[in-house]
C-alpha cells in the first residue's frame, strides 16, 4: 500500500511502512531522534552468570559515551536519512 507523508507529501519508502505500518512520516519528517545502541556484559565475570545488553541511547547520551572512551574527539552529526538508508534490494543498512 502506497502512502504519502503529511510533512513533505513525499512516498513513504515501502520498508518504513513494513517495519512502522502507522507511520505518517517519512524518516526525513520523523520528529523522532536517532537512537543508537551499545552492549553492556552483565553479571558476574569470575561465575557463569554473564549475559550481554543492550542500552539505548540518545544520539547526544550515546556521543558522550563515545567521548568518554576516547574514540572520537569531536562527534559528526549524521541526518536521520544518512543512518537509516534504504537500499534498492528494500533491506535497512546502517551507515556510520
Amino acid at each position: 500500500m502506497k502512502r504519502y507523508c503529511i510533512g513533505c507529501k513525499e512516498l513513504i519508502h515501502p520498508k518504513r511502512l513494513e517495519i512502522i505500518p502507522n507511520t505518517k512520516t517519512c524518516v526525513t519528517c520523523s520528529t523522532t531522534p536517532v537512537k543508537r545502541g551499545v552492549t553492556v556484559l552483565r553479571g558476574n565475570v569470575d561465575k557463569d552468570d554473564t549475559w550481554v545488553d543492550i542500552v539505548f541511547l540518545e544520539q547526544e547520551e550515546y556521543e558522550e559515551y563515545e567521548k568518554s572512551l576516547g574514540r572520537i574527539k569531536k562527534p559528526k552529526k549524521l541526518p536521520k536519512e544518512k543512518i537509516q538508508n534504504y537500499n534498492i534490494d528494500d533491506n535497512i543498512k546502517i551507515v556510520d
